[in-house]
């Protein structure tokens, strides 16, 4: 069974270290919500499978506030 956390940051603020998910829905769920609470609505949202990145969602000024998502690495 594979290991999921996530990280989330954005300008001036990080997530020190990552947490775990039981899933990538769970990680999505959990990673989007700090981002809105925690990150003032703006941040990008990493999401790794036994460390390496396969997921990253954004939400910024550059997305036009709207969550766009990134799978290729």
């Amino acid at each position: 069974m594979s290991k999921i956390t996530w990280s989330a940051k954005n300008n001036s603020s990080f997530l020190s270290g990552s947490r775990p998910a039981k899933s990538i829905r769970a990680a999505v769920i959990a990673g989007r919500e700090y981002v809105r609470g925690e990150l003032y609505g703006e941040g990008t949202l990493t999401i790794f499978e036994d460390g390496q990145p396969i997921r990253q969602d954004e939400c910024s000024i550059f997305t036009g506030h709207k969550w766009a998502t990134r799978t290729n690495f």
